[in-house]
């Protein structure tokens, strides 16, 4: 480049390219302003149609908003009223339960009373049978003594 800057006549250098750089500026600034409104416009368009995208998806999103806290709604009344039913299937339950709780402590006092009655019978029997034992024991020493007499008084006959 230096060959060729010492080739061209210095005139040439100070007006020519001076005036061939204005004008590449001119031309190169006036394509700037062309791509510039291109843009601009590619700009708008883009922005319209990203505000209806924008507008559309806002409406889909409260639609889906409100299938969705109507679905919910819906629940929470599901969910009432099964908790309400379990309520009452629960108290229910638990009175059944009581009821029976109640009517097995009652059989089993019944039957606590039926034991210790018949323990106390028992001992009483055992009490009876421990006294009468002396006169059993003497019982079978006097009928053991008969059946020895009997054998006798056959013999002797």
């Amino acid at each position: 480049m230096a060959k060729a800057a010492a080739k061209v006549p210095s005139w040439i250098s100070k007006i020519l390219l001076p005036e061939i750089k204005s004008i590449v500026k001119e031309e190169i600034s006036s394509e700037v302003k062309v791509l510039d409104a291109r843009i601009s416009a590619l700009d708008s368009k883009l922005e319209e149609r990203t505000k209806s995208l924008d507008s559309k998806l806002e409406e889909r999103f409260k639609a889906l908003d409100s299938k969705m806290e109507e679905r919910f709604k819906a629940l929470d009344s599901k969910i009432v009223a099964l908790d309400s039913k379990l309520d009452e299937k629960t108290k229910s339950l638990d009175s059944k339960l009581e009821e029976r709780t109640k009517t097995l402590e009652s059989e089993i006092s019944s039957l606590r009373n039926e034991m210790l009655s018949l323990r106390n019978e028992m001992n009483a029997r055992f009490d009876s049978i421990e006294k009468r034992l002396p006169l059993i024991e003497r019982l079978a020493q006097i009928e053991s003594r008969l059946e020895r007499l009997e054998k006798q008084a056959e013999l002797g006959k």
